[in-house]
Parts: C-alpha cells; structure tokens; sequence
C-alpha cells in the first residue's frame, strides 16, 4: 500500500482518543501526561469520564490537565482535539493507573508513549477499532519512542506502525518487555523513513526470534544500538543486508552473560567501508558459529 493511501485525506471524519485509568483509592489525581512536539502544543478538551471536563487546554503545563477522581473505579478519559504528544515516561505518579488503551482517534499526535504502564497488557487491533479510525490516526507520528517500553504487551499488531509512514524514531519502542516472545513479519515495513532503532527490543527477555527480513526496508536507518542487549532467549542473528547506511551497531547484541541463546553467524560488520562503530556488538554472544573471527572491537 502506498503512503499516499494511508495518510488521511482532508476532511475525514475524526475521532477522539481515548485510554482507561483504574483508581483504587477516593481522591486519586491523575496528572494527563501531554506534551508538545515539534513547536504544536495542545489544543484539546479532556473529557474526564465521571462527569466532568476540562474545558479548553492550550497549554501541555496547564492545571487543567490535573483531575481529582473522588470515587474509585475505572474511567474512560477522552481527549478532543489536537494532541501533539501524550509521554508518560515512566511517570510514578501515573504509570500503574492507566490499565488499558481503547482507541488512538485522530488527533495530530507526534508522538505517544506509555513508558512504565505495566497494567496495559495489550494493544487493541485495528479491525476492532474500525468503526472508529483503526490505525489512521497515527499517521502523523514522528516518534515512536518509548512507545510500549516497560508495559506488560504479549502481542505486537503486525499493521501497528503501518499508518506512519513519516516516523522517525523507533527507540526503545518495545524495551524492556518480558511478555513479548515473537515479533510480527513486515512490522517496520512501511516506515521507510525511519533512522534509529536504538534498544527497540532490549531486554526483551523472554524474546525468541525475530523475522529476518524485519529490517529490510529502513534502508535509511544509522543507528542499531543496543537494539537487541540482553534478548537472552533470542535464537536468531540478523545480517542487516539492506542497511548499509548504519554508523553505528554499539551493544546490538550485547548480551550480559555467555548463557544466551544466540546462533547462526554474525554479519561481518567490520568488513564494511566505512566501518561503522560496533563496540561490544556481540559481546558474550560465544554461540555464533564465527565468534572466535569477530574483532575485538565488535565483542
């Protein structure tokens, strides 16, 4: 499918974008993690789901994105509007509260992660969310750093990033998540634009295999490091073929100990001219079939 397909055409119908908070205790505040993005602020309405509203934000600092939940219980919170970033970052304060991602709409968003939200165990798929936009309201993305890193996700949609053609950024994307075991054929496929992919996977550790094709079309892509550290359980070593644009692959496989599951053969990345940086690239990884050949620089 071309990009030109997958972006929205002007005047589609839009929709909102809404996530779930689950509080246990009365008098809960919730803190809405906005942000900005490339120069856009907020323009948008929160609809808290207990009845009240925020009124107009203008502002990703203003205090109208601070609720008081007064009775426990779960809310569906609805944002209208133009959303440049929604960044929780690993937010104490709000991360165990947000249990649950009900559909993305189509508010502008740049930039959208859930860093830290150990209770979202899942992302929903576009079918069930076809009545209400799918996927298309991610196709502004920049970035998709830190999108589900450190979450509880078992399963990666295989069409998830397939509405962002403009992404940039894939750092960390799906780091620190020991309930992912496979990723999905194509997943990057559409992302043509993408250049990092730093620790997008590390310490995935319950990790298995990858496609090996999964990187084939970022052939713009320069930065793979630590995309792969301590994926333990990973089986399967990739031979970036097509990336040839790479500068740097530091700590790519670098793994925290010599019990790891790694096989196959290392591509011979220190052959390439220029020689991109590789420190600690396989480091520890003694199952590949040519580690005793790799360089001391790349291990």
């Amino acid at each position: 499918m071309s990009i030109a397909r997958k972006l929205i055409p002007t005047g589609e119908e839009t929709f909102p974008f809404k996530f779930q908070v689950t509080t246990t205790a009365a008098n809960t505040v919730f803190t809405c993690p906005l942000s900005d993005f490339g120069g856009l602020s907020p323009n948008l309405n929160i609809d808290w789901g207990d009845g009240s509203n925020s009124g107009l934000i203008t502002s990703s600092s203003s205090v109208a994105r601070i609720h008081t939940y007064v009775s426990a219980g779960t809310y569906t919170i609805t944002i209208s509007g133009l959303m440049p970033g929604f960044t929780v970052n690993n937010s104490a304060s709000i991360r165990n509260l947000i249990t649950a991602i009900v559909q993305w709409g189509s508010v502008g968003s740049r930039t959208i992660n859930f860093y830290g939200c150990v209770n979202i165990t899942s992302i929903p798929s576009s079918a069930s969310m076809s009545a209400v936009g799918g996927y298309d309201g991610l196709n502004e993305m920049r970035s998709f750093a830190n999108f589900m890193r450190a979450t509880r996700i078992t399963t990666i949609p295989s069409d998830i990033f397939a509405f962002s053609p403009l992404a940039t950024t894939f750092s960390d994307t799906f780091s620190s998540i020991p309930t992912l075991s496979t990723v999905p054929s194509g997943l990057f496929d559409a992302n043509t634009s993408a250049t990092i992919f730093s620790s997008c996977f590390f310490a995935c550790t319950g990790l298995t295999s990858v496609p090996s094709t999964l990187f084939d079309q970022n052939t713009l892509a320069t930065n793979f490091s630590g995309t792969f550290r301590n994926c333990l359980s990973l089986t399967n070593v990739l031979q970036f073929t097509f990336n040839t644009s790479v500068t740097i692959f530091n700590s790519c496989y670098n793994m925290s100990t010599t019990t790891n599951s790694l096989t196959g053969t290392a591509p011979e990345l220190w052959n390439r001219v220029p020689t991109p940086s590789g420190v600690d690239c396989f480091n520890n990884c003694t199952g590949l079939s040519n580690f005793a050949s790799i360089p001391l620089n790349f291990k």
